[in-house]
């Protein structure tokens, strides 16, 4: 039995990374026999302090719960490997008994902190995640981009095939509608390419910030109406409402108009036609709140943690054109306002998105 350690081994010991220890037991309690080691030295539990002391002694309820069912095997003859905290630190431990004739009268132990390789691995997992979430962007992005580009192209060629080979039959309102539909569809390409020209640019926006002091609701009254005309006649009534006296912003209105522009367009396209949208303007305790409510299919709990991610789309809005992107770019747009946005949402009843700003 190793009772004593000459003091030769025991200062090579202090050397090691390991904590190398001996328990034995006493009845129902174990004790250290030694314990050496830097990792001893460190946590103050070398042999000098914890010799002939009972673990329950040293460790917390917490720490010895974990050590105990596995001292415990390690005394029925069974080595045994597993993970511990100990003082915030990982600890890997390793038991093995030690047979003298046919009884266990001690086990030996090592514990080596693995803390560091624990966070690597940490890392490693977690950048492994990013790399999979950026390898299904990139999938849904030619796949997103292919689908949209291949359907206005198909209607050009069909309407540009039509003119090639009939035009001569055609009366002039055949003539009208078909070259209508090709502008139409070529008007859909552009709106793609802005999009995806928005977004790649949307890092270097900031240097373009041009905020100005603005009351918001006259900003938020000139978008509306200039949505209006776009749109005329409105497939859907929008009411506006705003608080009385609401502060000065400093706001980008050509931002501003993109965010809203996009959010109106969103509720225009997933609620039904004649339904009403409604915005409201209000201020909180130093933030000036934008909400924009309607009475859409709504977006299942699933997905809304993803509606700002670039390229993502709801299975509930496939047979709806558009790249997943509108979305991503009015959260950069809102944050470069030093604002947020989130949203609410029900399936069936409707989704209402949330912008924060901060006061002048």
């Amino acid at each position: 039995m190793l009772l004593t350690l000459p003091d030769e081994v025991r200062q090579l010991l202090r050397l090691v990374q390991h904590h190398v220890f001996m328990i034995y037991r006493d009845e129902e309690e174990c004790y250290f026999l030694f314990s050496e080691g830097m990792i001893a030295e460190q946590y103050n539990i070398p042999t000098r302090f914890v010799r002939n002391r009972t673990l329950t002694e040293i460790f917390t309820k917490h720490t010895y719960s974990v050590l105990y069912p596995n001292i415990v095997k390690a005394f029925n003859g069974i080595s045994t490997q597993f993970e511990m905290m100990y003082r915030e630190r990982t600890m890997l431990v390793s038991l093995e008994p030690i047979i003298r004739g046919k009884k266990i009268e001690e086990i030996m132990g090592s514990a080596f902190d693995i803390t560091v390789q624990k966070e690597a691995q940490k890392e490693l997992s977690a950048a492994l995640d990013k790399e999979r979430q950026l390898n299904a962007l990139k999938s849904q992005f030619v796949y997103t981009v292919s689908h949209e580009f291949r359907t206005p192209l198909t209607g050009i060629s069909m309407s540009a095939e039509l003119l090639q080979h009939y035009m001569g039959r055609m009366d002039e309102y055949t003539k009208r509608k078909t070259l209508e539909s090709i502008l139409n569809r070529t008007n859909e390409l552009t709106n793609l390419i802005e999009d995806l020209l928005t977004q790649s640019s949307a890092q270097s926006l900031s240097t373009m910030f041009n905020p100005e002091i603005i009351h918001p609701v006259m900003a938020c009254q000139t978008i509306i109406n200039d949505i209006a005309e776009t749109f005329d006649p409105l497939s859907h009534v929008i009411e506006f409402s705003y608080e009385e006296s609401l502060p000065v912003v400093h706001w980008d209105i050509r931002l501003m108009r993109h965010i809203i522009r996009n959010i109106l367009t969103n509720a225009m396209k997933y609620s039904p036609t004649g339904t009403t949208i409604l915005i409201r303007l209000y201020y909180v305790q130093g933030v000036i709140y934008v909400s924009i409510q309607d009475r859409g299919v709504g977006i299942a709990d699933k997905d809304l943690p993803h509606i700002f991610t670039p390229f993502f789309r709801s299975n509930r809005t496939e047979t709806v054109k558009g790249t997943g992107l509108g979305l991503s770019i009015v959260k950069e747009f809102v944050e470069l306002h030093g604002g947020t946005i989130h949203a609410e949402s029900q399936e069936n009843q409707g989704t209402t998105f949330i912008l924060a700003f901060p006061e002048l």
